[in-house]
């Protein structure tokens, strides 16, 4: 055969005879402040093939089977079924045979794509074999970019507010000076000042009710 296609990893029985590929265009016109046109070039976009395949429903001698053994035609429709509700990528391979320079040269191709549509046509007049219109893309994997936070000032209200210190604290049952210390000024080992404050003579010895002042 000139060429063979591989799809996911399946041979096809047979080669499709037109293979279209289109270069997706980017580029952008904008119209200008006098009335005229200027021109915004952009790389190109993601690749497109489109193509027909010949899936027989007869054994053809033209048709090419692994181990020569004719395939029912469900296996490759079941398997174009699944190409699109994995929705994940697969390789498109094809093998084509060039004649370069009275030679002829094996040309490779091999990108990864996505099944985009397809529609299957059954043709009795065609001895009901059927004809798979297929539009591929190419496929390229979206990472997303990391940009330095430098300078970016946070958005009002994301900044975390610093709770207000009580300026009294009135004394529970099972409270010590220090530990309302340790609480409310981060340092238990404030109660000496604390209890100079409040004119406490013995640290160890408040009374529930009693008011502290904590500064």
């Amino acid at each position: 055969m000139p060429y063979q296609i591989w799809l996911g990893g399946v041979r096809m029985p047979v080669a499709p005879s037109k293979f279209e590929t289109k270069i997706k265009n980017q580029n952008k016109t904008v119209s200008l402040i006098d009335g005229s046109e200027a021109s915004i070039l952009k790389a190109p976009g993601l690749t497109e093939f489109s193509f027909e395949l010949l899936i027989p429903q007869v054994n053809y001698p033209f048709a090419d089977y692994p181990d020569k053994e004719f395939v029912n035609p469900k296996y490759y429709l079941d398997h174009f079924s699944r190409l699109k509700k994995d929705c994940k990528p697969f390789k498109l391979y094809i093998e084509e045979e060039i004649s370069f320079k009275d030679k002829f040269v094996r040309k490779i191709t091999n990108t990864w794509v996505s099944l985009e549509e397809y529609s299957i046509t059954e043709d009795a007049g065609n001895g009901l074999d059927y004809t798979v219109s297929m539009t591929l893309k190419q496929y390229k994997l979206c990472t997303a970019l990391k940009y330095p936070l430098e300078g970016i000032k946070p958005a009002r209200g994301s900044k975390k507010s610093t709770p207000v210190k009580p300026k009294t604290y009135k004394v529970k049952k099972g409270d010590t000076l220090w530990a309302i210390c340790k609480k409310y000024l981060g340092d238990g080992s404030k109660y000496p000042q604390i209890a100079k404050l409040n004119g406490i003579k013995n640290p160890n010895l408040i009374r529930v009710g009693q008011v502290i002042k904590l500064g």
